[in-house]
């Protein structure tokens, strides 16, 4: 994790002997959950962007001429973890799946199909019979069955078996073309799912940079979220007056300045500390849940530099 550049630190204590830092920075760190980027999956017109409503089961409600309804993003606006914020154009994988899907139905059909089996058993069993007649009669009665008849008989009962060995193995058969059916349905309804864009954290939009209609390549920029609800607090600490050992993991209290209002003090923790020196200091790492003000801003503000109290 590369150290961040925040001006300079300035480590002291306060009448209860608890370390100030001064300086410390709000951030939202890419790569932490904290600011995400939402991108094309693959290629294909933008269909639709925009905050979709979905009903009790979590299906996206349509409109009457079949596109989803939904209010228009823009920066600011507030979303949730799985809200889906638009599509690409899916109509071929939606035919494609339900191809998959009649396909997978045939295979069931056919996998259940016992009848095969049934008449080969029953072919067997009077084939067995036939031949059990015949050489028990050839037992008691020396040439009243040819042998040749016999032995036709013989082999018309083992051919019968067979053909229920054959009917046994192609039932199987039939039951593992279920499974392929079925994993062609899940991976047309997988593609079909990352054609959507799902918010992946709680946060606020902040940059959209695409329209409806426009043709993405796979990897383009849809929108940027960053999770305000928490941010992290980066401070240093002189090395020369404390072990990192001793503020790992301890409660840090952090007071924020605004213009015309009063302090204000937020709870956080530091959850990693480097071990690695910079002119003389050392940097830790503290999540810090955020709070809105009455006019429903952020207390924490990225970028912005606060004092850090650690306990």
């Amino acid at each position: 994790m590369a150290a961040p550049a925040i001006p300079v630190p300035e480590t002291s204590e306060n009448d209860q002997g608890q370390i100030v830092v001064r300086n410390a920075k709000v951030e939202t760190p890419v790569g932490e959950g904290y600011d995400v980027t939402v991108s094309a999956n693959g290629q294909g017109l933008l269909k639709e962007l925009g905050l979709c409503e979905v009903d009790e089961k979590g299906q996206v409600v349509l409109d009457a001429d079949g596109t989803s309804k939904r209010v228009p993003l823009r920066r600011g606006m507030i979303v949730h973890k799985g809200d889906i914020l638009g599509k690409q154009q899916d109509d071929e994988l939606v035919q494609d799946c339900i191809v998959a899907q009649q396909e997978l139905l045939v295979a069931q059909k056919e996998a259940e199909k016992t009848l095969e089996i049934e008449v080969a058993r029953a072919a067997a069993s009077v084939a067995q019979a036939s031949y059990k007649r015949a050489d028990s009669l050839n037992r008691d009665m020396p040439g009243a069955v040819s042998q040749e008849e016999v032995q036709e008989k013989y082999y018309d009962w083992v051919r019968a078996a067979k053909s229920v060995d054959k009917a046994e193995y192609d039932l199987e058969v039939n039951q593992e073309k279920v499974k392929v059916a079925r994993a062609r349905v899940n991976a047309a309804e997988v593609l079909i799912r990352n054609r959507k864009f799902f918010c992946p954290i709680d946060g606020v939009i902040d940059d959209v940079y695409q329209n409806e209609g426009q043709w993405l390549r796979e990897g383009d920029k849809i929108l940027r979220i960053h999770r305000l609800d928490k941010v992290m607090v980066t401070g240093a600490v002189d090395a020369s007056m404390y072990a990192p050992e001793a503020i790992d993991g301890k409660i840090v209290d952090v007071t924020i300045k605004r213009p015309g209002m009063e302090d204000q003090t937020l709870q956080g923790k530091i959850f990693y500390v480097r071990q690695i020196v910079e002119s003389g200091h050392y940097y830790f790492y503290a999540d810090v849940q955020n709070k809105r003000t009455e006019s429903g801003y952020w207390l924490l503000n990225p970028g912005s530099l606060v004092t850090a109290t650690i306990r």
